[in-house]
């Protein structure tokens, strides 16, 4: 069997890490039910099958957090160094961000008390300080977006995240 590989198509960050933008994976769903989009089985298939249509090795997040049994795991998707493509985000902001995926779609279903405790965690609280960042740099896709946007859903709290990032902050 030949596998071939090809040269990276990811574009390289040129400026600073700005912002932090959190979305869902809604999207990536194209137009599936509820049932499905918010169910774990059906969760991770999706994203992969976008990949695979667009014949590209890629997930347009830096990170997902998906929801594997009773636990939210925190997946990396593509380096730091790298570019995301959102055409809906302006150049300058989508160019200086760090793109991170909530499995599902916050529109039907409120997040769970443990989904932002791992957000802040594992995720929010290392980058803030890995990039010299404060919690007001944590953007949702609708207050950067040009488009009108639920993104990450209409129940997802940035209030709730800022306040665990503080709780959890890593000095």
């Amino acid at each position: 069997m030949k596998i071939s590989l090809k040269l990276s198509r990811l574009e390289i960050r040129r400026t600073k890490v700005k912002w932090i933008i959190l979305h869902h994976t809604e999207d990536e769903y194209h137009g599936a039910s509820a049932s499905i989009i918010d169910n774990s089985k059906y969760q991770m298939n999706p994203i992969m099958n976008v990949v695979l249509e667009r014949n590209d090795p890629d997930i347009n997040y830096h990170f997902i957090i998906d929801k594997i049994k009773d636990e939210y795991m925190v997946f990396t998707c593509r380096p730091f160094v790298t570019l995301c493509d959102y055409s809906d985000i302006s150049v300058n902001t989508n160019n200086a961000a760090i793109h991170i995926g909530l499995m599902g779609s916050y529109d039907f279903t409120v997040p769970e008390k443990r989904l932002y405790e791992i957000l802040a965690f594992r995720l929010l609280s290392p980058l803030l300080k890995l990039f010299i960042l404060n919690p007001n740099r944590i953007k949702l896709h609708r207050e950067v977006s040009n488009e009108k946007r639920t993104c990450p859903g209409d129940f997802f709290d940035k209030a709730v995240v800022i306040s665990m990032v503080r709780k959890f902050v890593m000095k």
